[in-house]
């Protein structure tokens, strides 16, 4: 079969900046190597991300990297069934048998809240996307866990729901300052969440950290830009870029190996947002 030396690289929405990191680390996995990197974004529709695999077998790429944000039965058969070798970044889905890296959000969720306690704050809330997505499931999840394992107090209104993970979305999940300031300290699903939030504060002369304390995950460049700068969980987006990217190389020159599945590590940057200069 005529080989189109093409590597497709597949997101919900490349214009998320956690997705550029990840795409910079791919591009530089490949710069070595006769592939080139061809992008696919579905907008965070699972119909877009079902026609982009129904297409994938029309020879276009000789393999895929996809990182899909919804567990659909559909798309775990459609990647099932793909001809080529796949690599799937994220949250595994079972049944399936492919090349895999993820990260463990949940250590990075613990990471937060010890990081909260050491610095003496006990009403934590979690600004969380939507619960559809496995980012938005697994922060719920974790953030539950951490704080009944450190027995904080915790009910329905400690999570915000926000109807997605942008900056315009974080704003308007906290307009309502009076059951904002019933904490001491937020974790946001990812940065542009806690950018939203933070722009808020500003606003609202909510001092950050002073009057609420305040983390973000994903560690983008936004974050270090920010004033005050933002604490961040980073995940290593470019990295497991990086990693998935050589992952697909190996699976492309030794196609008959057993799939192989990776685990990154999480680490606290921590930044002006929760520990004033």
């Amino acid at each position: 079969m005529r080989q189109s030396e093409q590597i497709c690289l597949s997101f919900d929405d490349l214009s998320n900046p956690a997705y550029v990191l990840m795409t910079r680390g791919v591009g530089q996995a490949l710069s070595s190597s006769k592939y080139r990197l061809i992008l696919s974004s579905a907008f965070s529709s699972v119909e877009e991300i079902v026609k982009h695999l129904e297409t994938m077998g029309r020879g276009f790429a000789d393999g895929l990297i996809i990182s899909p944000i919804y567990a659909d039965a559909r798309i775990t058969t459609l990647i099932s069934q793909l001809k080529m070798p796949v690599v799937l970044v994220g949250t595994m889905p079972e049944g399936l048998d492919v090349d895999n890296v993820y990260v463990n959000s949940a250590a990075g969720v613990d990471m937060a809240i010890d990081h909260l306690i050491d610095i003496g704050r006990k009403r934590i809330a979690l600004i969380n996307g939507p619960v559809v997505t496995n980012p938005g499931r697994r922060r719920k999840a974790a953030f539950e866990k951490a704080l009944k394992k450190n027995k904080l107090a915790f009910s329905d209104a400690s999570i915000i729901q926000a109807d997605a993970f942008s900056t315009q979305a974080g704003f308007e999940a906290v307009t309502n300052i009076k059951e904002l300031k019933k904490f001491d300290a937020i974790i946001c699903a990812n940065d542009q969440l806690a950018a939203g939030v933070m722009k808020f504060c500003v606003d609202n002369e909510i001092d950050i950290p002073s009057d609420i304390a305040l983390i973000g995950i994903d560690n983008i460049e936004l974050a270090s830009l920010l004033r005050p700068t933002l604490t961040s969980v980073d995940l290593r987006a470019e990295e497991r870029g990086q990693i998935a990217a050589n992952l697909m190389l190996d699976r492309l020159a030794n196609p008959d190996r057993a799939s192989k599945q990776i685990e990154v590590h999480p680490r606290l940057v921590i930044r002006q947002s929760t520990v004033a200069s």
